[in-house]
């Protein structure tokens, strides 16, 4: 398990001290009306919205100044959102596409949202399984790239992280599989390629990387399930790994005061996911 990472594309900073306590429970959006006769009447939102809580005793300087910085985006480069590599998530895909399914036909109808060719082969939703994609090789040079879901596209990294990617399940199964990591800068340019040959790819982030892009060749002709994908963050990615996501979220408050002894200090900071903001 790797340590915490926070803040935007290219500039997440380190803290490698564990928290006094971390809730990450997701808000499911449910709200209960109980009517005179007794009957219950259930809402929800269409979508669980992870809210991350996080507090810190005796904190060092350098991390405590760097939260701040985050939180009141004293920096004016500072997005309104930011990224936050959570130790404790196994899999940064989302839980569709670790599960091979996409989006909803009105909004997603080819898949692409979630995942892209970069040579020869398509991306199509499975005809006897509803919500189930596929990648179709058309030869041994036909590959597929996996997307960050939001609105970056690409997965946002720092240097220095440490990355693992593994093969869907089906793909990994083929002793011609290769995977590979391309490191991007912030305005998408290329950088360079972490790759193997199987289905575990692992690498660090170069210098001036602000996004990476996991990418898998089947090297053989065929059609393959996206199940059982895994794209890990200072670990070792693994078949069949529950997808947590990498969503951007936005500061919603934060704590900071003089620990005893000083320089030291305790800090809390609340964070919730968002699908955009302004300012």
């Amino acid at each position: 398990m790797g340590n915490l990472w926070i803040g935007p594309p290219g500039s997440m900073y380190e803290i490698d001290q564990a928290a006094k306590s971390f809730d990450r429970t997701a808000d499911l959006g449910i709200s209960e009306f109980k009517s005179l006769g007794g009957r219950v009447t259930v809402t929800r939102n269409l979508a669980p919205v992870r809210r991350i809580k996080l507090a810190w005793d005796l904190l060092p300087p350098a991390h405590a100044r760097a939260l701040d910085r985050i939180a009141r985006r004293v920096d004016s480069s500072l997005a309104p959102t930011v990224f936050l590599v959570d130790p404790a998530a196994g899999n940064v895909l989302t839980a569709g596409q670790a599960l091979g399914r996409g989006a909803a036909k009105a909004t997603d109808i080819t898949g692409l949202a979630q995942w892209f060719t970069t040579s020869t082969g398509t991306v199509a939703e499975s005809t006897p399984a509803a919500g189930a994609f596929t990648f179709t090789a058309v030869d041994a040079n036909s590959a597929v790239a996996w997307r960050c879901a939001g609105t970056v596209g690409n997965f946002p990294v720092s240097p220095g992280l440490q990355l693992s990617f593994r093969a869907p399940t089906a793909m990994a199964a083929l002793g011609t599989v290769s995977v590979g990591l391309d490191f991007k800068r912030a305005n998408g340019s290329y950088i360079s390629t972490a790759s193997a040959v199987g289905p575990l790819v692992a690498g660090t982030v170069p210098a001036d990387a602000a996004f990476v892009t996991p990418t898998a060749k089947p090297g053989a002709a065929g059609t393959y399930s996206f199940a059982g994908a895994c794209l890990t963050y200072g670990g070792t990615a693994a078949d069949g790994v529950p997808g947590d996501g990498l969503p951007p979220m936005s500061v919603t408050g934060y704590s900071d005061t003089p620990g005893r002894p000083l320089p030291f200090r305790n800090f809390g900071l609340d964070l919730v996911e968002v699908s955009g903001a302004a300012g």
